[in-house]
């Protein structure tokens, strides 16, 4: 009897172990080609932008580590969204199997990398309030050590945020499936998820650049309104159009996020809720909106092309080998002003 037990789990283990490792063919559809478009955007353009920003001999403040950090998660995003054929059946009782499920199948690293993305532009617009509006404040307390410690921080919160798809996700019945506990932790992890993930950092983006803007905008109506006109009240005034240009860029960059993940989250949310049912998955409208969501990763690169004339011609210089300036990019103006001016906002 034993015997036979034994021979029975040994044959079990055996057909598990015996069922291949099946491909499903690639199938060049439009919206196929477009994410293997946006990801060689998003690679070479991200791999730009950190090209120039950690030049070794390049000072760097605050906004400029940011900045680098945001480029280094888009670059993750992007490298993850390339296609890659989809398993059709596979031994479930492995660990290459579950691996493959819960981190492969579910997306988990592109995941990751792309709530990484939202919470250091998030970071970013925090970072350029306090320096604007809190000058003091800032300088004590912000400095590489912990600029470098907040992206730590940004990223462990990326892998909890997106923790829970290595449990719903799994190798069963020699395929991948996703499953939840209950209809209600559906419900539950689908709020979470659309309020974690893109509603706060929204809301929290664009009062921050509110309150920046109306900072700004009342600081320049005080140096306009003074009576002096020297050189220091003119060196200030050029530190406002400096800090201005950042966050113009800034506030198109959260825009352009906006109009890029809104549409993609909200419908994710309304299939979490069963507003949508399960036709929506790899649908058409799921397609293209991941499509439009993930071209976020490359479209900052071309914000900071086109709106900053300091990021051009940094480029520019790095392709010619011919550096003339190795100061900071988007987190001070320039060193003529700065030592014309004795303003707190000349460091920040």
């Amino acid at each position: 009897m034993e015997e036979d037990t034994a021979q029975t789990t040994n044959s079990q283990a055996s057909d598990a172990t015996a069922v291949p490792w099946v491909w499903l063919p690639m199938e060049w559809t439009w919206w196929v080609i477009a994410q293997l478009v946006s990801a060689i955007l998003g690679i070479c353009g991200n791999l730009l932008v950190m090209l120039v920003l950690f030049n070794k001999d390049r000072v760097r403040r605050s906004t400029d580590t940011l900045i680098g950090a945001l480029a280094f998660a888009d670059f993750l995003t992007s490298v993850f969204f390339i296609p890659h054929p989809r398993i059709a059946t596979l031994p479930s009782d492995t660990w290459l199997a579950q691996f493959y499920c819960r981190i492969i199948h579910t997306s988990q690293i592109k995941w990751v990398a792309a709530v990484a993305s939202v919470f250091t532009l998030t970071a970013i617009s925090l970072e350029r309030y306090l320096a604007i509006a809190h000058p003091l404040f800032f300088l004590r307390n912000v400095n590489p050590a912990r600029t470098s410690m907040c992206i730590f921080i940004i990223w462990v919160a990326a892998f909890a945020t997106n923790s829970y798809q290595v449990v719903v996700g799994h190798a069963a019945g020699n395929a991948c499936v996703v499953m939840f506990p209950s209809q209600s932790a559906r419900f539950a992890i689908g709020l979470s998820v659309f309020i974690v993930k893109f509603f706060l950092p929204m809301m929290v983006m664009i009062l921050a650049q509110i309150m920046t803007a109306v900072f700004l905008h009342r600081q320049s109506l005080q140096f306009q309104e003074g009576n002096s006109i020297n050189g220091r009240s003119n060196a200030n005034m050029n530190h406002i159009v400096a800090k201005k240009r950042v966050i113009h860029m800034l506030f198109l960059v959260t825009t352009v996020f906006v109009v890029c993940w809104g549409p993609n989250q909200i419908f994710f949310l309304m299939f979490n809720l069963r507003v949508l049912d399960i036709s929506y998955l790899n649908g058409l409208v799921h397609r293209s909106l991941g499509v439009l969501a993930f071209a976020n990763s490359w479209a900052n690169v071309f914000i900071y092309t086109i709106r900053y004339p300091q990021f051009r011609l940094a480029m520019c210089d790095m392709f010619r080998g011919d550096s003339k300036s190795k100061a900071t990019l988007f987190g001070e103006v320039t060193a003529q002003n700065q030592r014309r001016s004795k303003s707190p906002l000349s460091n920040v």
